[in-house]
């Protein structure tokens, strides 16, 4: 069976599929990936590359079937499809989507150490790799805290929303086993005495969501997920203030985003690297 032939065939499938009444198609939802076992191109997983992938999913029921909702199946399957075979010649090619280059200013690493004169490669790679396990193993444990310490203001307001929506459906995204395939610096920005650096970062991990019952109901724990990212890591380059702005009271964490003293909501300043913006270039099941 030829190329063209295997398309038709599939979008045919899928329409039958689709058509089907009281089909319950599986629900995108996540932490980062939408837990279907294709890749997924572009900015995907429900975000915006000035944030986070989204979590919350959406649940069709279709009773009975009409034309009309036979007629935007069928859209929506042509258009699933014509991603399927798009990002399979991406992944055939081995090159990222060109959308994520767009507009980065390149990374210069003498520029880079005229500000952080210490700045060693692969000393950040190992750093944004751990940050990165330690925002995915918080979202798993629900640690706040631990969250806030590894995330800008921005990403930590939007991680709580979600992890509130996981809550009230009492389901956990669990995510381990992590490990680095590849990673490199794609991009640098320095502005407002803080330093960008954007990455891609190749990952292994396990990745899929229980139930309060500890039951899989989405994803699979039977294999891992190789997910290609696109992240941005943020670090001050002013003197740090290791100082509470209301009472004095020394800090022990420059990230911290409250006083243990005197509970004063102090807006962080990223003195040390931070996640700030994260995205999901594409996934597969390995």
């Amino acid at each position: 069976m030829n190329k063209k032939a295997k398309n038709i065939l599939i979008i045919i499938l899928a329409t039958l599929v689709f058509m089907i009444p009281n089909y319950h198609p599986e629900a995108d939802s996540g932490f980062d990936g939408s837990y279907s076992g294709s890749s997924s191109g572009g900015f995907s997983s429900g975000s915006s590359w000035s944030g986070s992938s989204s979590y919350g999913g959406t649940y069709i029921s279709t009773g009975s079937v009409d034309p009309v909702s036979a007629l935007i199946s069928l859209a929506f399957v042509l258009i699933i499809t014509a991603a399927i075979i798009l990002n399979a010649k991406k992944r055939a090619g081995g090159s990222m989507p060109t959308t994520v280059l767009k507009n980065l200013s390149p990374y210069n690493l003498e520029e880079l150490k005229k500000h952080i004169p210490d700045f060693d490669e692969n000393t950040f790679k190992n750093q944004a790799f751990d940050i990165y396990k330690k925002i995915q193993i918080a979202w798993m444990n629900f640690d706040y805290d631990k969250m806030r310490e590894n995330v800008t203001d921005e990403m930590y307001n939007m991680y709580k929303s979600q992890l509130t929506t996981l809550k009230v459906k009492n389901q956990t995204n669990v995510m381990k086993d992590f490990n680095l395939l590849g990673f490199n610096i794609i991009g640098m920005d320095i502005k407002n005495n803080t330093i960008s650096l954007t990455v891609t970062m190749q990952v292994e991990c396990y990745d899929y969501i229980t139930n309060k019952d500890n039951k899989t109901v989405r994803g699979t724990d039977k294999k891992k997920v190789i997910y290609n990212y696109a992240m941005t890591f943020n670090k001050g380059i002013s003197n740090k203030d290791n100082k509470c702005p209301n009472c004095g009271a020394p800090l022990e964490n420059v990230n911290s985003s409250q006083c243990p003293y005197c509970d004063s909501v102090i807006i962080s300043k990223n003195y040390d690297w931070v996640l700030a913006k994260k995205q999901v270039l594409s996934q597969r099941y390995k």
